[in-house]
């Protein structure tokens, strides 16, 4: 059995599995692509087959593969036939390459996609092909690929799940009748890579105390088979953002407040007089390295929570550091990429703004002026009825009464 001296490719159609819906209610999903292989000559392809599994554990990776998922085949050539549904494009002499089309189907309950220190879920397509023999003592020869394949999970569409992800977010406590946090978003959906908006309120319950920082943490919780050394659950602060009063980060966070917040200069903080609102960013990293997508059901399950902390002081001097938490989905964006458009206190940096801004009064003077006034009053006609003249006609004195509006009769 010898290797080939071409290049086999095995190249999907999307670079993850996307499923909807839980494993207990999630349809099958299907992978397309195409299998190139590259060679000098043509050749006599006598088997292709295109697998998709589990990946293996690697020798310098602590890591152990808890994917129970069996391995699953498509036969794309046998006997040197073409396999339906699978095709195959002729041999290109230009570029040296013949390719087929494989499909192949993956069961709805399959386990998604999540690295840990401890533990991995990965999958790979495989593909293997075997083309006749050069030589009458040589059977054939093999040429082999892999290729990484993410499963992701997405809620299915007016699922109980899909509701609860997209209602807004809004949750409040209090803490000792001294003071309230609430915290506001648009949504729990919270998508990877892209920046998710919070925003915060403190507000006071009594008086004599003291805000000395606020912050936003995403936390994220890891519970599966670690090994026996390390801790049954991981829990580590994602995409964190401290807001420091004394000196403010307006890129990052934002505070506001009706009225000027009372400063002591022998007192640290601000007191806490009046609601105190606090808006935050949170960049979330890319998915798979230090963030994972939720996972409920799996051999590795993984949740996601928002925390809202503030730090206070009391009149007495005692610190303490009021939390404020409620679990968030962090999903894949499986629609175009959102567009982050600024807010209403970065109204600087909206280039739409700013470009309406550069038409001058002259300009907006002379496209007024392409309206006539005989295509004014046309244009008018064409909207007033005889009720609305009646109603102007009286308007236009002013000793007139106003005009009584009668009941009109049904025709």
């Amino acid at each position: 059995m010898l290797f080939t001296k071409g290049r086999l490719q095995i190249i999907p159609d999307a670079p993850d599995v996307v499923v909807y819906g839980s494993p207990r209610e999630a349809r099958s999903a299907v992978i397309t692509g195409r299998v190139v292989y590259a060679t000098r000559t043509p050749r006599t392809v006598t088997s292709l087959v295109v697998r998709f599994r589990s990946k293996h554990e690697e020798l310098f990776n602590p890591a152990m593969s808890v994917a129970c998922q069996a391995e699953l085949t498509a036969v794309v050539v046998k006997d040197g036939r073409v396999c339906a549904p699978s095709s195959v494009h002729a041999y290109d002499e230009t570029s040296g390459q013949q390719e087929w089309r494989f499909a192949l189907s993956v069961p709805g309950n399959v386990s998604e996609t999540v690295f840990t220190p401890s533990a991995f879920v990965a999958y790979e397509l495989v593909g293997e092909l075997r083309i006749s023999g050069l030589m009458p003592w040589i059977p054939f020869g093999r040429a082999m690929c892999t290729t990484p394949l993410a499963v992701k999970r997405v809620p299915a569409e007016d699922s109980l799940w899909a509701a609860l992800a997209a209602e807004p977010l809004d949750v409040a406590a209090a803490w000792r009748s001294r003071l309230e946090l609430s915290a506001t978003a648009s949504s729990r959906i919270v998508n990877d890579a892209q920046t998710y908006h919070v925003t915060g309120v403190v507000r006071p319950l009594a008086k004599g105390v003291r805000l000395l920082r606020a912050a936003f943490e995403l936390r994220e919780t890891i519970d599966g088979p670690f090994d026996a050394d390390s801790a049954r659950g991981h829990a580590a602060a994602r995409c964190s953002h401290e807001l420091c009063l004394s000196a403010p980060n307006p890129n990052n966070m934002q505070m506001r407040t009706a009225f000027v917040p009372t400063v002591t200069p022998e007192l640290p903080g601000v007191a806490i007089d009046q609601e105190i609102q606090v808006a935050g960013a949170l960049h979330v990293p890319r998915a798979y390295g230090q963030i994972q997508y939720d996972i409920a059901i799996g051999p590795i399950r993984v949740s996601h929570e928002v925390v809202f902390i503030a730090q206070v002081a009391e009149e007495s001097g005692e610190v303490h550091s009021v939390r404020l938490s409620t679990g968030v989905y962090v999903l894949p964006c499986t629609g175009p990429p959102a567009v982050d458009l600024p807010r209403y206190e970065n109204s600087a940096k909206d280039v739409l703004l700013a470009s309406t801004e550069q038409l001058t009064s002259s300009e907006q003077l002379a496209s007024t002026e392409q309206l006539t006034s005989s295509e004014q009053l046309a244009s008018t006609e064409q909207m007033a009825s005889p009720e609305l003249a009646h109603l102007w006609a009286h308007r236009a004195n002013d000793d007139t009464p106003p005009p009584e509006y009668c009941a009109v009769a049904s025709t």
